[in-house]
């Protein structure tokens, strides 16, 4: 089985002694030694767009199940969302703290302690969070950038319940506009608090968040609804066939048991398309792969991210009015016109393996110059 070819940790204490050992063999070693190079200290919390699909999870049966019986998409060494591309970046080459799990929300970035609700397995194998990474010493003295990504979860579960409304004539008069701008607001609330973390302990590290691309391509469900009771099946037969027991530790060590897989099945709660019809808006086009987006609901749809857009374009303001300082180290890439293309889509809400390539490009550069500024 190949090795990943990735430096990265999911474990503020195992990361912190990779930031350890980078920095002595850059102060030790001679600089033409193999391998020496001081790396970008990085850390990352979001939600799917970072972890897509419940990555921080499955790891290893991504691996075994990929090599064992060639599943695809689901892996360790697959580019399925944003810090899979970026943590793999050669140009960038750095060393990522990732803190993200599929289905979180923008309350996460402010938590001290994880709610354990929310997230993919939180409420059995709770996430750490960017409070507790910055408390850790080592991270907190070394860390370069911070990467966030958060609020599509928030905005969908309001939306979804209580924000639209029964279709009227058009989507203008289908939703609370003012209850999706204290939405949006709410979420912008929890990235000032995540700012305010960085100011006490790793003052002026550069904060990137970003906007979601307009979700308006496909309608089609989740590609990644995955049972891990069919898993465990499957898994535990392929461990008696190929003798693999050396897979249970791993496994066990990202708690996840064989034993207990069939507790939770991924499924996706933020389908909005679901609501749409329950709410008696037009319907989706039908054609063949049944795939297109309604022009009213993609014109709501496009006003909810631009609505989250806008929240965050007054966090700087906010950030004033809270502190008497100014923002510095803060930057907001805005990708909400890339990759309008249905080719780029898994499903309605998350990229593919091409999408997610073209879009982590655009955090890789907006990184690379964050870094030398």
């Amino acid at each position: 089985m190949p090795a990943p070819d990735i430096d990265y940790s999911r474990n503020i204490n195992k990361f912190s002694k990779l930031v350890v050992r980078n920095k002595w063999q850059v102060k030790v070693l001679p600089k033409w030694w193999p391998c020496v190079k001081d790396k970008p200290i990085i850390i990352s919390e979001g939600d799917s767009w970072f972890d897509y699909p419940a990555k921080s999870l499955t790891d290893v049966v991504g691996v075994l199940l990929k090599y064992t019986v060639g599943l695809q998409n689901f892996g360790m060494d697959s580019n399925t969302n944003v810090i899979d591309v970026v943590s793999r970046d050669k140009k960038l080459d750095a060393l990522f703290l990732r803190l993200e799990r599929s289905g979180d929300h923008a309350n996460e970035l402010a938590a001290k302690q994880p709610d354990q609700k929310n997230g993919v397995w939180e409420d059995k194998f709770p996430s750490q969070t960017l409070y507790s990474a910055l408390q850790n010493k080592t991270v907190a003295k070394h860390v370069d950038a911070i990467l966030l990504s958060a609020g599509g979860n928030d905005l969908v579960d309001a939306v979804r319940h209580g924000i639209i409304i029964d279709y009227q004539q058009t989507w203008l008069d289908s939703h609370h506009k003012d209850q999706l701008e204290e939405a949006a607001q709410k979420v912008a609330d929890y990235y000032l608090q995540a700012l305010l973390y960085r100011d006490e302990f790793a003052p002026n590290t550069p904060v990137l968040c970003h906007s979601y691309a307009y979700a308006v391509q496909v309608s089609r469900g989740t590609t990644t609804q995955f049972d891990f009771s069919d898993a465990g099946k499957l898994i535990g037969a392929l461990i008696k066939f190929l003798k693999l027991q050396w897979i249970q530790a791993p496994l066990k060590a990202i708690g996840i048991n064989l034993d207990d897989l069939g507790e939770y099945t991924i499924q996706s709660e933020s389908n909005l398309h679901e609501t749409f019809d329950e709410k008696g808006w037009p319907k989706n086009p039908e054609h063949a792969q049944g795939e297109s987006v309604h022009p009213e609901r993609a014109l709501f749809i496009k006003s909810m991210l631009d609505t989250l857009y806008e929240a965050m374009q007054r966090l700087p303001s906010a950030y004033e009015a809270k502190t008497g300082k100014q923002l510095v180290g803060f930057e907001y890439l805005d990708v909400r016109e890339e990759v309008q293309d249905p080719k780029y889509w898994a499903d309605f809400i998350h990229l593919n393996v091409d999408g997610y390539k073209l879009v982590g490009g655009k955090f890789v550069d907006k990184i690379m110059s964050m870094l030398k500024s």
